[in-house]
């Protein structure tokens, strides 16, 4: 109502908030990956795949299933969407998954309805320059849609303003204890 801006920091700064979703993303993380297949019986059961397995189990050189999860959810929580790039050998089989920046990626939809993402260079990911990817590249992982249905909006929209006004309780409560527990004017 009165047009404030909260900045992610800010509100990150936040105890709840930070427990929220640094809780929320450590449990998830914990969550074994598991490849399932329907049987012949119609009843779903765990397989192992080495074209998929390897993957589930380690995404990428630089992080394991656990911390890639707690980021894909990290991501999610703070910003809405999470987005991870694909990586193919040369049968076109996934051989690994970058999570990446999501204010660093923009999706882009051309008047024939296709959707195409627009990468920001990421050096983690191998991305060195700015690139436009087919949505068949990307893993687009989004929270609820309220505005646009390739936009995820973050919980942090909904709390921003009561992060903020605990913040600003935190610090008029820091000046009175600092002024050794004396109200000003006295």
């Amino acid at each position: 109502q009165q047009h404030v801006e909260y900045s992610q920091e800010t509100v990150l700064a936040y105890h709840a908030v930070y427990s929220c979703v640094t809780l929320i993303a450590n449990d998830i993380g914990k969550l074994r990956p598991k490849l399932v297949e329907k049987g012949p019986s119609g009843v779903w059961g765990e397989i192992s795949n080495p074209s998929f397995s390897p993957v589930l189990r380690k995404p990428n050189p630089y992080q394991n299933h656990i911390q890639f999860k707690e980021w894909w959810v990290t991501s999610k929580l703070l910003h809405g969407n999470a987005y991870g790039l694909k990586v193919r050998d040369g049968r076109a089989v996934v051989i690994g998954i970058y999570i990446l920046d999501p204010s660093r990626v923009k999706p882009l939809v051309t008047p024939s309805a296709e959707v195409y993402y627009e990468i920001q260079q990421n050096n983690l990911a191998n991305v060195m320059e700015s690139v436009i990817v087919p949505a068949d590249e990307v893993i687009h992982d989004r929270m609820n849609c309220l505005f646009h249905p390739l936009v995820g909006i973050s919980p942090i929209y909904a709390c921003g303003s009561a992060a903020t006004t605990g913040i600003t309780i935190e610090g008029n409560q820091e000046k009175f204890f600092a002024n050794s527990s004396t109200p000003g004017g006295i």
